[in-house]
């Protein structure tokens, strides 16, 4: 059976090249052409992520053959690529898409890495190469909730997020949900200032581009088809929080930040927004963790219905490799 590089060893340079371009709001007609025909439930096909998240050539965009690649550089990470994106409906060579991929992150010095890879992408990518490996990244699965469940907050394994709301409410029992416009956005940013100090200050200057991405969004949140809600306490914005609807069904939350000193204000905006802002969807998606134990705790404590499920394609078993998730891995 060939392996890959015998694949991409049989393609000419000059065939196998990719450009890849920044992500800009121009292109978000061309990116979602590939992307929402697939009607996938996963954060990583949106096209807000790749524009708020992307910034500074940290996700560019390449396109060739009827398939779009999206490659991510991100500081401290060895260069990658998501699974290549077929134009739904039209017959491409899956297999030297694949082959495209490898060919280009060799030619930069790169370890040929597809992250984030969705499972039906996986099962393609693995069809078309069988002689590829494949290994579950838990880091990057995604939390999936129903929306009843984060209205409600019924049953035994939300009681603690249930007492957290009425500790809030007997507490702030004036406090107002609003809709985020963008006459709030400098409220919004003075918040996440307040929550970046409160931090150590490696953590705190690992949030500057946190901070970057957070502005776009707000910037641009009717280009991107966002929408937020904030909670406000004797006048005072103390929690916001930004996602969109990633299909009719299912709604994605990208962002979201509060003052820890309001006791229970974390659960306050989630359940607030999902009442006022996802009232028509079924699923609410709450990306993924990261691989950050607070957060995998948080996440966790909601209870998710499903998890998206996410794994890293490669050319060699890299099990046991260091290096490759950054450079604390070294």
């Amino acid at each position: 059976m060939p392996n890959c590089c015998e694949c991409e060893n049989k393609i000419e340079t000059k065939t196998t090249e990719l450009i890849f371009k920044p992500i800009t709001l121009d292109t978000k007609q061309l990116i979602d052409s590939y992307t929402k025909p697939w009607n996938l439930e996963c954060s990583d096909l949106s096209f807000a992520n790749l524009f708020i998240w992307g910034a500074d050539g940290k996700m560019e965009y390449a396109e060739k053959d009827h398939v779009l690649y999206i490659k991510l550089d991100f500081e401290g990470v060895p260069v990658f690529l998501w699974a290549p994106v077929p134009m739904y409906g039209v017959e491409v060579d899956y297999r030297k898409a694949i082959c495209d991929g490898i060919a280009y992150m060799k030619s930069i010095g790169a370890e040929p890495t597809f992250r984030s890879v969705w499972t039906p992408f996986r099962d393609k990518m693995l069809e078309t190469c069988p002689e590829l490996f494949s290994m579950p990244t838990d880091i990057a699965w995604d939390y999936v909730y129903s929306r009843e469940s984060l209205a409600t907050l019924k049953g035994k394994k939300l009681h603690g997020k249930r007492n957290h709301i009425n500790k809030f409410l007997s507490k702030y029992p004036e406090y107002e949900y609003r809709k985020l416009d963008k006459t709030m956005i400098n409220d919004c940013i003075a918040l996440y200032d307040q929550w970046v100090g409160e931090k150590d200050e490696k953590t705190a200057q690992s949030m500057e581009d946190e901070k970057k991405s957070v502005l776009l969004a707000l910037n641009n949140m009717d280009e991107l088809s966002l929408t937020g809600g904030t909670i406000f306490i004797d006048g005072k914005l103390c929690a916001f929080t930004v996602g969109e609807r990633l299909h009719p069904h299912v709604q994605l939350i990208h962002i979201e930040k509060a003052n820890t000193e309001y006791d229970g204000i974390f659960p306050m905006i989630n359940q607030q927004y999902v009442l006022h802002e996802c009232e028509d969807v079924e699923l609410i998606n709450r990306e993924e963790d990261m691989g950050i134990e607070g957060m995998r705790k948080a996440k966790r404590s909601y209870n998710p219905l499903k998890m998206i499920e996410k794994y890293l394609i490669s050319t060699r078993d890299l099990t046991d490799a260091k290096g490759i998730w950054g450079e604390e891995e070294e």
